[in-house]
């Protein structure tokens, strides 16, 4: 009985957050309304370790604790609607959840290739929606976003995950 005891302890112990780590998640998707600036250092996979992106978060609208807009990159006309969430305790995450615009380097190898398999290499694959941008927690600073980056392929193949950190800043 006292084992039971001292395992409800630690799992309630462990799981409790203080009333201090809790934000105001509405107020905080309103502030994530305006023009971000940042990069992305991509870790995974192999040829992709080391390259980065320069990218643009553009977000015009927020609604409880949700916001929408779109990313821009530097180096590519095609940009991704975003749709993001932050929750109580401050942590913010996004999706690029389909083409704006799509300049053709996923979409275009997919036509012309016979499989679909060059088109999930480095750098192919970047230009596939459904990138996450997750780990990311509102602290001091709220116009200082860092985290990390993660898009898996259908596949999961190790080689075939994009990953990578990002930061930004509110313009």
């Amino acid at each position: 009985m006292k084992y039971i005891y001292l395992t409800f302890i630690l799992l309630a112990s462990s799981t409790y957050r203080c009333a201090d780590d809790v934000v105001d998640c509405n107020e905080a998707s309103k502030n994530m309304i305006g023009e971000w600036s940042g990069t992305i250092n991509y870790t995974n996979p192999y040829y992709a370790n080391g390259k980065t992106h320069n990218f643009s978060l553009i977000i015009n609208s927020s609604n409880d604790c949700t916001f929408k807009g779109f990313s821009t990159f530097e180096d590519s006309n095609t940009s991704f609607n975003v749709s993001g969430v932050i929750d109580i305790y401050g942590w913010v995450s996004f999706i690029e959840d389909d083409y704006r615009f799509d300049s053709g380097e996923y979409l275009t190898c997919v036509n012309f290739e016979s499989n679909n398999n060059t088109c999930e290499t480095w750098p192919y694959m970047r230009w596939k929606e459904g990138t996450k941008y997750e780990e990311t927690r509102i602290k001091i600073d709220p116009n200082v976003l860092t985290g990390k980056i993660h898009r898996p392929s259908s596949f999961e193949s190790r080689w075939r995950i994009l990953r990578g950190d990002y930061s930004m800043s509110k313009n």
